[in-house]
């Protein structure tokens, strides 16, 4: 009887730590503690900077990973954002660009990184009350980091971060899990 208790306690113990060692590690930090973020009605989301995994940028193999854009991304950002019923307005930086474009008369997508962002750093008080920046990683481990600045100023509000565990694959589907993560995150940081 004894033994049969030890085993029990020793395969619940490994069962444990193995969906433990393979859950996401994620963290939100502010760092602007005063910065209430109820005040955000509106959130622009950047085209995400996405690094895609040494197997997804290599030649199409039979079992390689389905190669992933940018764009597709901003789609599954708003998918998400629709189906956690999320209380932000959003909007894609292709409406930004066409508001600047409409107000200013200058095309940001003709100008080089540092000018466009300069220009767009300027505009978005008109347009948001906050702007996000995604950026995917794919090295050892799938990280997906999400950066939010005030539109008015552009000082860093907060940052959120997630690491996929070991299984976690560069796949939309894991993406997808992340931003319900992100936004779930932001909404119960917004009512503390």
């Amino acid at each position: 009887m004894k033994k049969l208790i030890t085993i029990f306690s020793l395969l619940a113990i490994m069962l444990f730590s193995i969906s433990t060692a393979f859950a996401a590690n994620e963290k939100i930090t502010m760092m602007d503690e005063d910065y209430n973020l109820k005040n955000i009605h509106t959130l622009a989301i950047y085209t995400p900077s996405y690094k895609p995994s040494a197997l997804s940028s290599k030649a199409k193999l039979p079992n390689a990973p389905e190669l992933i854009t940018p764009d597709m991304l901003t789609d599954v950002i708003f998918k998400v954002a629709k189906e956690d019923e999320v209380n932000y307005t959003l909007l894609s930086d292709k409406d930004v660009i066409q508001n600047i474009k409409a107000t200013t008369g200058t095309d940001i997508t003709t100008l080089s990184n540092r000018e466009a962002l300069a220009i767009y750093k300027e505009n978005i008080k008109n347009y948001a009350d906050a702007y996000v920046i995604f950026t995917f990683a794919n090295d050892s481990r799938v990280v997906m980091f999400a950066d939010v600045y005030d539109a008015k100023d552009n000082h860093w509000i907060c940052s959120y971060q997630i690491i996929g565990g070991d299984t976690e694959d560069d796949n939309l589907e894991n993406y997808s899990m992340f931003m319900h993560k992100f936004f779930r995150t932001l909404i119960i940081q917004s009512q503390k």
